[in-house]
């Protein structure tokens, strides 16, 4: 088994056996005790090829979760994968749709954003109720100068005749 070869085959959560709405605090916990129990210094010669492998697993398996911005890439490939595995049992016989109330998976893959995650959907809210807010305002604006401008003519043309 190869680190890159089956990184995309690998699931990260259950490689270190933390939850998908587990902390960096405990994903660093978890992957110091699975090294701990594997660390290729630790396991009989025999055996380093099979340690070492896992080791790499479990380092790129800690950088991808601990990092805010790769962990919601992971998870986003991780939920991808997941849908098309629904769409395709529910295809052959399986499974209700995709986040519906049959959907096992579901819960799963829902876990407490980080403060990352957090401070990035406020500023992107922030920003478009902003937008919204401008595009009112110039829209309000306009219908104003509009009439105006109506009424202006109105009144010189009143005036002339």
């Amino acid at each position: 088994m190869s680190a890159t070869s089956d990184t995309e085959q690998v699931n990260y959560y259950k490689l270190l056996g933390v939850s998908y709405s587990a902390t960096t605090r405990d994903i660093t916990r978890a992957y110091r005790t699975a090294m701990k129990r594997s660390h290729p210094d630790r396991v009989p010669i025999g055996d380093r090829p099979g340690a070492e492998e896992r080791a790499k697993l479990l380092n790129l398996a800690w950088r991808t979760l601990s990092r805010p911005q790769e962990r919601a890439r992971y998870d986003q490939t991780l939920r991808q994968e997941l849908v098309q595995e629904q769409i395709m049992s529910q295809y052959f016989g399986g499974m209700g749709m995709p986040g519906g109330r049959d959907d096992r998976f579901g819960e799963q893959l829902r876990r407490e954003r980080t403060d990352f995650e957090k401070r990035e959907k406020k500023e992107a809210d922030r920003s478009a109720i902003l937008i919204v807010l401008l595009v009112f305002a110039g829209a309000t604006a306009l219908v104003v100068c509009l009439i105006v401008a109506v009424a202006a003519v109105s009144a010189l043309v009143h005036a002339l005749l």
